[in-house]
């Protein structure tokens, strides 16, 4: 009876497994197909007939190279006459003779043997010609290196949580590229689109970090409140403060193309701030969700006031940290523009009313108050879905029938 019991098991521990990686992999091929449109802006066209391709060479020779160090750390000026043969595309095969400036933006010494991305621009107007021009060096194999050791640290220390962890986070990337940004381009309002990023993502990863249960359940409703919430305070002030999508630093390029398609740029920075906090807000709403339910397994005849306050105990002590590094996050982002504005020893009316400074504050304040609210919400509604459960939401594999009864009967 173990044996089958053991066997049965077994047989549903890898349905766990298999089941949500196939449901993945459908969901990603409808994302892709769901994401393909034709493009309707190229501001790097290279004129009537004009097409643009970057394709994979490799250096054969460095043919001449006048290199000066610029008196900056690691940065130099100059450059190098390179030979190089094409590794795939229309003209695989063919070697070409290519310049490689040195400057601030291109700062690559090449060396042979090297394997570097090329870019081709051709035309077949009046005049047919091709132009190679060097665009960076291939960085496919270290980058896919340093993907691979982020999940094999991710699967190997959170085990099959981390594994778990690692489904939700490419549905996640998948529905932000795939799905997200489409429904943007195909009109659909920025912060609809963006609720609707949230309510699918928080419930697919908290469901699949957590498993399915009063305790998901409390994080995910809880997560969407205070997001819901942040957005409102959001709209309000960016009232107030005379700011939309058009202050954006793009906003020429988005305009452009939302003159061939539906693209909405107004709310679009709404978006951004929302997507940025997301991962906060469902980090702390389940910290919340699974504090309480652990007081619940503990003491399962608590009460909604015991499990409110538990919550919030427990939250307050991770709001502090949680909405620091928020903050900390978007201001990481802003540095360059702190050290200009240091250095140009920038006014106090020309710092605080620039739409810069006005946007970061604004995107620092709304994402950490998406945090902060959630710690109350989730509390109070993970202390009114568990309280009087007794702890009911812990997951268990389901028992063989038969075999339960038999077991029964044995120890009876």
């Amino acid at each position: 009876m173990q044996i089958k019991t053991g066997a049965h098991n077994a047989v549903w521990a890898i349905k766990r497994i298999v089941v949500p990686i196939i449901i993945l992999a459908v969901y990603v091929v409808f994302a892709y197909i769901f994401s393909q449109h034709t493009p309707i802006y190229n501001p790097y066209g290279s004129g009537p007939g004009g097409e643009i391709q970057y394709d994979n060479a490799t250096v054969l020779s460095i043919d001449e190279q006048a290199i000066t160090a610029s008196g900056f750390p690691g940065l130099y000026t100059g450059h190098q006459i390179i030979t190089i043969r094409m590794n795939d595309g229309r003209y695989k095969g063919k070697t070409f003779q290519i310049n490689n400036p040195l400057n601030y933006d291109t700062n690559f010494i090449l060396h042979k043997g090297q394997k570097i991305v090329v870019t081709e621009s051709t035309s077949t107007g009046n005049k047919s010609y091709i132009n190679v021009y060097m665009y960076a060096p291939n960085r496919l194999a270290p980058l896919f290196v340093l993907i691979a050791l982020f999940v094999v640290a991710l699967c190997f220390v959170g085990g099959m949580r981390g594994f778990r962890s690692l489904l939700g986070i490419i549905f996640t990337l998948t529905t932000m590229l795939f799905v997200f940004v489409p429904l943007l381009y195909r009109g659909v309002s920025a912060v609809s689109a963006t609720l609707i990023l949230v309510a699918v993502t928080s419930c697919v990863t908290l469901f699949l970090v957590a498993g399915v249960g009063r305790k998901s359940l409390s994080a995910i409703l809880g997560t969407v409140a205070g997001v819901v919430i942040s957005v409102i305070v959001m709209f309000v002030f960016s009232y107030f403060l005379s700011i939309s999508g058009y202050t954006s630093s793009d906003t020429d390029s988005l305009l452009n193309i939302a003159g061939g398609s539906h693209l909405q740029v107004h709310d679009l920075m709404f978006a951004g701030v929302i997507i940025a906090s997301l991962g906060a807000v469902m980090d702390i709403a389940i910290s919340v969700a699974t504090s309480i339910n652990e007081v619940l397994e503990h003491k399962p005849d608590a009460d909604f006031k015991v499990l409110f306050s538990a919550g919030m105990n427990v939250g307050r002590d991770m709001m502090g940290t949680m909405v620091n590094t928020l903050i900390l996050a978007f201001v990481g982002s802003s540095v360059i523009s702190f050290i200009l504005m240091y250095s140009y020893q920038a006014q106090f009316n020309q710092l605080f009313n620039s739409s810069g400074i006005a946007i970061d504050i604004l995107q620092a304040v709304c994402g950490s108050l998406a945090v902060i609210l959630t710690v109350p919400i989730v509390s109070a509604i993970s202390g009114k879905l568990l309280s009087g459960t007794g702890g009911s939401n812990r997951q268990l594999p389901p028992q063989n029938p038969k075999n339960a009864a038999v077991e029964e009967n044995m120890h009876s």
